[in-house]
This record gives C-alpha cells, sequence and structure tokens, in this order.
C-alpha cells in the first residue's frame, strides 16, 4: 500500500470523525434547547390554573425583583425563581407601584407582570415612614407619632412593658432571648427595629402591628447577617470564642454611632474586643454611650459631669460592654463587623483633619494625639 493511499484514508478517517463530532454536539444541543424550551414553557405557566385562592402581597418601594420573585415562590404565585426575574427583566419591569397585590396560582408570569407594571394594587399604602440607621428608640417613637395617631409615649410605655417584650419572645425565641429583660435595659426591643422604609395599608395602624414589622425586618436583616455567619466569632488567646445576639447587637450600635468609614469600623470593633478579652481594665470609653446614657442629641456637648454619670450604659464608668444596644444597626455595618480584623489595637483618636488614628501602645496614642 502506497504512502498516498496510506494518507487518503487518514484523511476520510479524520473528516468521518469531525463530523461525527459535529452531529454530536449538533444534537446536543438541539435536546438541551428542546429540554430549556420544555423548562420554560412549564414554567411559564400558572402553578394551578384551577385555584380560586388569593393570596395578598405586600410590596415596598426598596422590594427588588430578586426579593419579589422569592417572595411570590414562597407563597406558590410562581412556579420559579430564575424563570420570572428573566420574563421581567426581557419586559423592562423593574420598579414596583408600592402597596398591597392580590395574587393568585392561577395567574401566568405574564398576568402577574402586567399587574405589577400597571402598579394594580389591592390595596395602596396608607403610612410609610423612614428609619435611619443609628436610631434609637425614643427617635423611633417620635417618628411613628408624627406619621400616625399613635403618641411618642404611648408606644414608648409598651417598649417599657416585660410582659408585652414575652409575646414577641414566642415569636422570634431566637433572635430576642432572655438577655432582653435584663433589668439595667432601658428599653428591651432597643437595637431591634432595623433601619428601613416602612409601609402599613391601613390608616389606623397599632402598635402591634408596628413591632411585628420591625422586628420581622431585622430577623431578616441585621438577624440573618449573625445567623448565617455562624454568630459574632473572633479568637483569644488561641481559642475561638463567641457572644450572644444580643451582645453582637450591642457592639455593633457602638460601631455603627462611633465610626462612619467601613475601613475605621472594622478596626474599631477589633480594638473593642482585644480591650474586651485581653485587657479588660481598660474601659471602652465610648462617648456614644455617655450620650445614651444621659440622653444628649449627636451635637451636645459632652460634660465632665456626663463622663461620670453612674448609668450601666456609659462605658467610661463600667468596663466591658454596656448594658444593652444603644441604636439599631445598618446591613453595611453589620456584614463589616461580623468578621472583625485580628489587631492589636488598643487605643485610638481622631487627628487634626477628622482622620481616625489607631495605636498598639500608649506610646503610639500620644505620637497620633499630635498629628
Amino acid at each position: 500500500m502506497g504512502k498516498n493511499s496510506i494518507y487518503k484514508d487518514a484523511r476520510l478517517l479524520s473528516k468521518y470523525i469531525s463530523i461525527t463530532i459535529i452531529g454530536i454536539l449538533f444534537l446536543l444541543f438541539l435536546l438541551i434547547t428542546i429540554v430549556g424550551l420544555i423548562f420554560v414553557g412549564i414554567n411559564i405557566k400558572p402553578v394551578n390554573a384551577d385555584s380560586n385562592e388569593q393570596v395578598i402581597v405586600e410590596v415596598n418601594p426598596n422590594t427588588t425583583t430578586e426579593m419579589l420573585s422569592h417572595q411570590l415562590a414562597d407563597k406558590k404565585i410562581i412556579r420559579n425563581v430564575t424563570i420570572f426575574k428573566y420574563y421581567l427583566k426581557l419586559n423592562n419591569i423593574s420598579s414596583f407601584q408600592a402597596g398591597e397585590y392580590k395574587f393568585s396560582p392561577s395567574m401566568s408570569p405574564r398576568e402577574i407582570a402586567k399587574s405589577l407594571e400597571s402598579g394594580k394594587v389591592y390595596l395602596k399604602t396608607a403610612i410609610q415612614f423612614d428609619v435611619k440607621e443609628g436610631s434609637n428608640l425614643e427617635l423611633i417613637a417620635g417618628i411613628i407619632e408624627e406619621n400616625t395617631s399613635i403618641s411618642r409615649e404611648a408606644f414608648l410605655k409598651k417598649m417599657r412593658d416585660l410582659d408585652y417584650i414575652k409575646k414577641f419572645q414566642k415569636k422570634y425565641p431566637d433572635m430576642l432571648t432572655d438577655e432582653v429583660l435584663n433589668k439595667n435595659l432601658r428599653y428591651p426591643l432597643e437595637g431591634y427595629f432595623a433601619p428601613s422604609t416602612y409601609q402599613f395599608s391601613k390608616s389606623d395602624v397599632s402598635i402591634d402591628d408596628i413591632t411585628n414589622e420591625m422586628l420581622k425586618e431585622t430577623y431578616n436583616s441585621t438577624y440573618k447577617i449573625y445567623k448565617d455567619n455562624g454568630g459574632f466569632k473572633f479568637t483569644s488567646n488561641y481559642e475561638e470564642k463567641k457572644i450572644t445576639f444580643p451582645e453582637y447587637l450591642t457592639l455593633t450600635s457602638m460601631v455603627e454611632l462611633e465610626m462612619k468609614k467601613m475601613t475605621d469600623k472594622s478596626r474599631y470593633v477589633s480594638m473593642l474586643i482585644n480591650r474586651i478579652e485581653n485587657n479588660p481594665q481598660i474601659a471602652l470609653n465610648s462617648d456614644a454611650t455617655v450620650r445614651y446614657a444621659t440622653k444628649k442629641e449627636p451635637n451636645e456637648s459632652i460634660s465632665e459631669e456626663d463622663y461620670k454619670d453612674n448609668s450601666k450604659y456609659n462605658t467610661y464608668v463600667n468596663k466591658g460592654l454596656p448594658s444593652g444596644p444603644i441604636s439599631n444597626v445598618s446591613d453595611e455595618t453589620a456584614r463589616t463587623t461580623i468578621n472583625p480584623p485580628k489587631t492589636e489595637y488598643y487605643y485610638y483618636t481622631k487627628s487634626k483633619s477628622g482622620k481616625i488614628l489607631f495605636a498598639e501602645t500608649l506610646k503610639e496614642q500620644e505620637k497620633n494625639r499630635e498629628k
């Protein structure tokens, strides 16, 4: 057999293999396309075309497509989160009229999207107010009074009622542990009303309605961050330690009020842990706790007498953490502080330009004070 014949056979074999591979790839592509079309076809159908059930779904101003898709899937209104998200995206639907919508498992994604796009709400928002990060309960009570028929004092009275608090402990036992019943706390639920835009469809909203909604928001934000991380963990003397959620919320609320930049927040929480664990004779010396103890506004100056106030919240007089949280916290702060970096910081000061300078020793701290 000549060389030309061998080369010819090799080329034919190579051609045959190439055609076979292309054919297989084409068949695979065709199969994937068919399966994909079947999958999409199934998931754009109603969950139950014969259903007469009506389900109320609340949509807030800050509700994203991701959040809404999961909400509808959880309530068995849509079949598939991903398919519904892409359906909305393909139809350029990304913002929704706030309010309460009435949906049914018998509705198709197209009908649901049309309702969202037109803003066809079942009940429109009657009351809406914003709670910002770093807000304490007394500030929140004032916001509630301004936007509802509930007086500031009536709200705060409920917030001091331990029997009232215990009712919510049953609903959120993991988040609201018995630590919230500490007699040294000014308000058991201080810090547990997360920053958000709160909406209610009825104008005669009750204290129960507001408390329920705010605790739910905290459970799905601050507490979720803590829980998903497996708690707040740190290493001390080569041993991993963990603090409870109320302790974490207390620590993080101090960070929220003391520091503005994220990098400073993570270093500051590391510094606080170092003082508590490795050098407990050093007080935490948080001005924010003094303001809370003496009910001073952020723009009010702190006097020498204020620093000596014997409140359990005052971290200049008492060692370790204050009695409890002193404000709510943002998700950003919660995520930044949940895994503190390992540092040797024990001190900090502000430079003349306002920059936060951390130090490992008193000598370094003195030098920073001159900057």
